[in-house]
């Protein structure tokens, strides 16, 4: 799952007096990673169970935090031809 945005992230974390502590226990990661989430630009991706349990913490709806990441399967595949000698 892909952060769409640290900033709104960290509004709903202050309206719902949640610290980084306190959210990393109900997303059941490290205090460290919701910092990276927050403020490392290189850092804003996680699993999709954090992302769904960050969400669920925070009562927000699916999908307003985090946006699944694309992956290869889900890329068209090209299949070849074969033709017999």
């Amino acid at each position: 799952m892909r952060l769409n945005d640290p900033n709104l992230l960290r509004r709903y974390m202050d309206d719902r007096d949640f610290s980084q502590a306190r959210l990393a226990r109900y997303a059941g990661c490290s205090r460290q990673f919701i910092w990276q989430l927050l403020n490392d630009p290189t850092r804003r991706t996680c699993t999709q169970e954090v992302g769904r349990r960050i969400e669920e913490a925070l009562n927000v709806l699916e999908g307003t935090l985090f946006t699944p990441n694309k992956s290869p399967d889900t890329r068209p595949s090209v299949t070849q031809k074969t033709t017999a000698a």
